[in-house]
């Protein structure tokens, strides 16, 4: 359902929760690999080709979902977390990339060795937050949902379902 305002058509707040929550479990779903990824360019050296392929393959399925978000206008009560969720979006596609760029440098350089020996620890603390916005993210839309399906029952009536005086038919 839209809203129209100023002859502007716009999505209602329960579609925006229900695209934020979306976005959030894609970048969830992703995040394993990502976490996974980032942590072998902290390992042995010289760290696999396979990671810089796969470093590669999650930049560009990150991508999109950051321009998805950046570009959606929400609610005023949906900027807050639309605002978080396009930041850890944004951390992970700058730890995928600086990832790739201290591991596969071309050379070791012991200037940066202990940045790239910290990625071992993956994506850290923002993959912990990323996993509760898209946890908040999916029950704001279940209740959205809810709150729409008890909404629409409320007050609408059949004209059957209205007994007024003389409108009885003759069987009745």
């Amino acid at each position: 359902m839209t809203v129209d305002r100023d002859g502007w058509t716009e999505p209602d707040y329960r579609e925006q929760v229900a695209t934020l929550a979306d976005i959030a479990a894609q970048a969830a779903t992703l995040q394993p690999g990502a976490d996974k990824a980032v942590a072998q360019c902290g390992g042995v050296w010289p760290v696999p080709d396979a990671a810089a392929l796969e470093l590669g393959r999650l930049s560009r399925s990150y991508s999109p979902l950051y321009e998805r978000v950046r570009r959606l206008e929400v609610d005023a009560a949906l900027t807050e977390p639309r605002d978080e969720l396009l930041s850890l979006l944004s951390y992970h596609l700058h730890m995928l990339r600086d990832a790739g760029d201290l591991a596969f440098s071309g050379r070791r350089d012991e200037r940066t060795e202990p940045f790239r020996q910290e990625l071992a620890q993956g994506l850290g603390p923002y993959a912990t937050r990323l996993l509760r916005l898209a946890a908040e993210l999916r029950a704001r839309a279940e209740a959205a949902e809810d709150q729409m399906t008890y909404s629409a029952g409320r007050g609408e009536f059949e004209l059957d379902d209205i007994y007024l005086p003389g409108t009885q038919s003759e069987g009745d």
